[in-house]
């Protein structure tokens, strides 16, 4: 007997309830009572993007038409309804004016709308205004490739029950933006890509319950080699959890305090960051900092007790400090893209910020190009006085004309228990072919197999003295996956012969373990 098919219905309709469009409609051929059960649950989830539909607008259209007044006509209750859409603005749009107030008149109390221009060229179209007719059950709201202006807005009162705010590619300038954020108060998720159009200042102050801000400006790899104006971004709310700021500017209130804030990412910031010393973090636990030019120039030291992860990627050595619990296990992972950036105390630099990072588990990764010329500055560091910092692992990729100096100067500063040149990352970077790359890797090795195979014979050579001079065992290792797993991947001790074999499709490194003296 099928005992599930018997249940009462709102319990079947509570069943459906978890479960994707596509799902419930699957359940029609599991029996009779089945068969139409899904047309009536609380919840729909309507998508033009689904196969279903084959991409044909008016097929879409007649969907959503019939479903809706099958609902109004039945008077059956609907309490969520998501509706994601590509309008080009006539019929689509027409109907449209037509749901929304049904929409209304059905109670409907979570309305979720993801809304796009069919156009490629972004701000060609006008934001249909009946978008923010239905006040009290809009919730989320995704808008891409729309023209906002005064008319796009004029019939916002004040959509105190919208939470989530999307915009993709829209053309929209700084005045219409703060009237609309305005007139969304209780925003707790706010996202905006790719605009480039219009809009220079964003100011979030207002948004007392705002808990993730994402900001994302598509031509970001030009605003790295180009002067293209960055949007400027002012973001205060106590209530934040989550910020992400790729290719903008943004400016933080000296001694604010982030009391909730758990996630910052910045990338391709040029803006100052001297503020970030004047801030409170107590929850902030992964700071992600990418290429920020910001940081050229600042002394950097954060109050974030609880910590995590720290990432750096640039091509200058920046100077970064924490206050951390010291009881607290945490890593921080450091990539620097070039070496020597015209000081003559680049070592000298790097030495301090290794420091400054001693609490935690380090990864040191330091790339210089094989077409860089410039030579590797020599600096005088004593590893005696100066004793050297434990890194976890270190990673290194260069030509093998500067590979003794790189060395030389690498172990002056610091030791690492793995060295290896297996940074999936810069494979594509580093080298135009998979010949080119792996030949490069044999010589790796051998260089740097000939530099720990000399421990045996007491050589002079400063870049084998300082390697081998804290130096208790050395050994290979492969990376091996686990069951043909590539996300599952292990290290196991190996030999030469069987480690240079296998560099054209895996990795090795250097395992070496340090004297007590570290």
């Amino acid at each position: 007997m099928d005992m599930i098919s018997e249940l009462p219905k709102h319990i079947l309709h509570r069943i459906l309830y978890f479960l994707s469009q596509n799902e419930a409609v699957r359940t029609s051929v599991l029996s009779k009572s089945w068969r139409t059960i899904w047309r009536t649950r609380p919840n729909l989830d309507l998508d033009f993007s689904d196969p279903t539909f084959r991409h044909s607008t008016r097929e879409f259209l007649f969907v959503v038409d019939n479903t809706l007044q099958l609902y109004r006509d039945r008077t059956l209750r609907l309490e969520e309804f998501r509706l994601s859409i590509c309008t080009d603005h006539y019929e689509s749009v027409s109907l449209l004016q037509k749901w929304i107030p049904l929409l209304t008149s059905m109670g409907v109390k979570e309305f979720r709308l993801s809304i796009s221009s069919k156009t490629s060229d972004p701000g060609r179209l006008d934001l249909p205004s009946v978008v923010f007719e239905a006040v009290e059950s809009l919730k989320h709201l995704r808008v891409e490739r729309f023209l906002f202006d005064e008319k796009a807005i004029e019939k916002i009162t004040l959509c105190k029950n919208l939470r989530s705010l999307h915009l993709v590619d829209v053309a929209v300038d700084d005045s219409i933006f703060q009237q609309m954020i305005a007139r969304c108060p209780l925003i707790e998720n706010l996202c905006v890509e790719g605009l480039g159009i219009g809009l220079r200042t964003i100011n979030t102050n207002d948004l007392r319950n705002l808990e993730e801000f994402t900001f994302t400006e598509r031509l970001g790899l030009c605003c790295r080699h180009f002067p293209v104006e960055l949007c400027s971004i002012e973001i205060y709310p106590v209530s934040l959890r989550t910020i992400n700021i790729n290719y903008g500017n943004i400016m933080f209130r000296k001694e604010a305090n982030f009391l909730n804030l758990n996630d910052l990412f910045l990338q391709g910031v040029k803006s100052s960051l001297d503020n970030l010393s004047f801030g409170k973090f107590p929850r902030l636990r992964r700071l992600t900092l990418l290429h920020c030019d910001g940081l050229k120039e600042s002394r950097v030291f954060i109050d974030a007790p609880n910590i995590l992860y720290f990432e750096y990627k640039g091509d200058f050595v920046p100077t970064v400090s924490f206050a951390t619990n010291s009881f607290r296990d945490w890593k921080s992972e450091i990539h620097i893209q070039h070496i020597n950036d015209g000081s003559p105390s680049w070592f000298l630099k790097l030495n301090k910020l290794l420091k400054s990072l001693s609490q935690s588990k380090i990864s040191l990764s330091i790339y210089k190009h094989p077409n860089d010329e410039k030579d590797i500055i020599q600096e005088n560091i004593d590893p005696v006085h100066d004793k050297p910092v434990l890194v976890e692992s270190l990673n290194l990729a260069c030509g093998l004309s500067s590979f003794p100096a790189l060395v030389n100067g690498v172990f002056s500063i610091c030791r690492s228990r793995n060295i290896g040149n297996y940074l999936k990352a810069w494979h594509d970077e580093f080298v135009e072919s998979e010949y080119s790359w792996r030949g490069w890797e044999v010589e790796f090795v051998g260089y740097m197999w000939k530099i720990l195979m000399e421990r045996e014979s007491g050589s002079k050579d400063e870049p084998s003295r300082l390697l081998l001079r804290d130096l208790e065992e050395a050994s290979m290792e492969i990376m091996k996956s686990i069951h043909g797993d590539e996300k599952e991947d292990e290290w196991y001790r190996a030999p030469l012969s069987e480690c240079l074999l296998n560099l054209s499709r895996s990795y090795c490194r250097f395992a070496l373990k340090w004297r007590d003296t570290m």
